[in-house]
């Protein structure tokens, strides 16, 4: 059980930083700090639920 939860954290790490990264690779002559930031909170609060639902979903039926 701990295996999977660690595999789980570890996979959602490295979709986090995959996330991070393809956002800010793209160069914008247009560039807003909050334009940018809208972007990340995006992936991330949206992310989230989605996060804990599989979290809970593994949790439960594992």
């Amino acid at each position: 059980m701990l295996n999977s939860l660690i595999i789980l954290v570890i996979i959602v790490c490295v979709l986090a930083l995959v996330g991070t990264l393809l956002v800010t690779k793209k160069l914008d002559d247009n560039y807003e700090k909050k334009k940018s930031f809208s972007s990340l909170s995006y992936i991330y609060f949206l992310g989230l639920p989605a996060i804990i639902l599989i979290s809970v979903l593994i949790w439960v039926f594992v």
